[in-house]
């Protein structure tokens, strides 16, 4: 992830094409795989910091403000001109502090001192803190946040249903434990993370069953699973039969 603070200047950002000015005491906050881009007619002066989000994450979120975190990265369907959801702007003793702690974490960068990563670490968990504390989600951005989250993941695993994917890979995505992702998942989609999984590959296996001559072994390591025992498994419990009857049904 990236965050970009202004310390002088103006500039025009650029985040998922979504472009809006920015100035001194602006700190835009730029999700993972997001495009951005910026430019200034006059130049400007700006703090930039990339993280890995799990490197503050569980120490600064839990169940009530996750989704204030969230709603802070650019998400496209959220944002405009007169909301940008990915922006806050700092002034007075707010904007006076911030600019102290990014001061001090670059020079604590620079001088590369020992324990520099367990300080710079600290640095972020108070920032990251504050920014929470600062953004005041209201509940209605929070839904609408959620809803695209989970758009969003939703599409990601019918992209990649071939890949591997893993309860903790997912749950990364949206900054959450691994119990705490696979409850909320059930109660998004009514069925838990390996259910759909099983299910959307499935729906997957039907066309290669019907439009191709592939072994079934072939098919359940093209649908990702890894093996005919788990096409087998994972298909009767969809369309309660094997998909060697489907085939042959299908083909009548």
């Amino acid at each position: 992830m990236e965050l970009v603070y202004i310390v002088d200047g103006e500039s025009v950002q650029t985040v998922n094409g979504l472009s809006y000015s920015a100035r001194r005491g602006d700190l835009l906050f730029i999700n993972q795989g997001s495009s951005h881009a910026f430019k200034s007619a006059d130049g400007y002066t700006y703090y930039n910091i990339c993280f890995s989000p799990e490197m503050v994450i569980q120490r600064v979120t839990d169940r009530e403000n996750a989704l204030d975190l969230l709603s802070l990265t650019a998400l496209e369907e959220i944002q405009s001109e007169d909301a940008p959801i990915g922006r806050l702007t700092f002034d007075g003793e707010e904007r006076q502090w911030i600019e102290y702690l990014l001061k001090d974490m670059l020079a604590e960068y620079e001088a590369n001192q020992p324990e520099r990563a367990a300080i710079l670490e600290s640095y972020m968990t108070i920032l990251i803190a504050k920014i929470l504390r600062k953004a005041h989600v209201s509940p209605s951005t929070k839904g609408v946040a959620f809803d695209g989250v989970w758009r969003a993941l939703s599409e990601f695993i019918d992209e990649n249903l071939t890949e591997k994917l893993t309860l903790e890979d997912l749950a990364q995505k949206c900054f959450y434990s691994p119990s705490y992702f696979n409850r909320i998942f059930k109660q998004k989609f009514g069925i838990t993370l390996v259910d759909y999984l099983a299910k959307e590959r499935s729906h997957l296996a039907t066309e290669l069953l019907t439009t191709t001559t592939l072994s079934m072994e072939a098919i359940a390591e093209k649908c990702g699973f890894g093996n005919k025992s788990g096409l087998y498994r994972a298909f009767e419990k969809t369309y309660s039969c094997f998909p060697s009857e489907y085939r042959k049904n299908e083909k009548k």
